[in-house]
């Protein structure tokens, strides 16, 4: 049973559930820092990194139009680093009024014709956002475009007066740049360039994005990057744990469980590329080895005749080594929807951003 306590603020009375006692410590189920269970135990508790990917709790209480338990999920995550001051009462207002903002924000004013489950992903990606930024024409200069455009890809929306976000847009960056140089640099939007979010018709692409529409927001993300990554360089197999970027992680993510949810999609594979993955060792990297595995090996023999000879002699052990770590590329039947997914993404990611800064109708 939640423990709760009841304060008064501004002649409204809260009941305010205490941490230790929420289902967001059962959802989060150990994986977080020990005197801070929400949290990631992989960063420092004041830079308010999610211990894991909280998009499903927050889509069932998203779904309820369950205020407060969102504004609970934001005051909690922020506690440690609240960035308001005033007491854990005041935060916890504070929170929720913000989640008030984000559960009534008008999602149709510019993005017309989506499904409900993408405005539920889209509602649910902004509380995600919400923990480190503001919905004003500074998160422009951030990666919150990059990755509301990866969790947002696989749903086609019609863009609406599209003007209007140019204007502000535009409006914003002339006002900013009078008083600093760093926004005087950024060019002004012509119309035309925020591109449409509708899928195209592409049955390739459409299956890929039902597979990844399945996965939750921050494991969707991950993916995404991964899938960018390996098809922009194919012949370099990587494990997707290095391809889970901190704006990702930042946002709440548990990556051997999302490395393992994005495996099964199929997606992706074992990798096979053996030089492929050599060639992403240092030469000092591939000396090592060779010495560890008592295999003659000269000073001024330079990368590829280090690895050259790791292959020759060494190959069966390599093989081993590459699957104990976890390597995969892309597989093949996927290539040509990874492509056009990449694409898209490309294309989009500045409507995203305008979005962000100047459509959401968060004050």
């Amino acid at each position: 049973m939640a423990i709760t306590q009841t304060i008064e603020h501004v002649s409204t009375t809260l009941t305010l559930p205490k941490c230790e006692g929420t289902d967001l410590v059962a959802f989060a189920a150990g994986r977080g820092h020990p005197d801070h269970p929400c949290l990631s135990r992989t960063h420092n508790p004041s830079s308010c990194v999610p211990s894991t990917d909280f998009s499903p709790w927050l889509r069932e209480r998203i779904v309820t139009t369950d205020v407060d338990a969102v504004g609970d999920y934001l005051a909690t995550v922020r506690a440690v680093n609240p960035g308001v001051g005033g007491s854990r009462e005041d935060v916890v207002w504070h929170y929720r009024r913000v989640a008030q903002a984000i559960m009534a924000a008008p999602l149709t004013r510019h993005l017309r014709d989506g499904s409900d489950g993408a405005y539920l992903d889209l509602r649910t990606g902004l509380v995600l956002l919400a923990v480190h930024e503001g919905f004003t024409g500074f998160i422009m200069t951030g990666e919150a475009a990059d990755f509301l455009t990866a969790i947002m890809s696989v749903h086609s929306l019609r863009l609406e007066d599209a003007e209007a976000l140019v204007e502000a847009r535009n409006r914003f960056v002339s006002e900013a740049g009078r008083e600093l140089s760093f926004w005087a640099a950024w060019p002004q939007l012509q119309g035309g360039t925020l591109r449409a979010l509708e899928l195209p018709d592409n049955p390739e692409l459409r299956r890929l994005t039902e597979l990844l529409a399945r996965l939750p927001l921050g494991v969707r993300a991950h993916a995404v990057a991964a899938l960018r990554h390996l098809s922009a360089d194919s012949r370099v197999p990587k494990t997707l744990a290095s391809l889970s970027h901190y704006e990702a992680r930042k946002r709440g993510l548990d990556v051997a469980e999302s490395s393992r949810r994005i495996l099964a999609t199929g997606v992706v594979v074992a990798a096979e590329n053996l030089p492929g993955w050599i060639a992403g060792w240092t030469r000092r990297d591939l000396m090592g080895f060779l010495r560890h595995e008592g295999v003659p090996a000269r000073r001024s023999w330079n990368k590829e005749r280090l690895a050259e000879v790791a292959l020759a002699e060494c190959a069966d052990l390599l093989r081993r080594r590459m699957a104990d770590a976890g390597a995969v590329e892309l597989a093949p039947e996927y290539a040509g929807a990874v492509g056009a997914l990449r694409r898209r993404i490309f294309r989009s990611r500045e409507t995203w951003r305008a979005w962000l800064a100047f459509g959401t109708g968060i004050g």
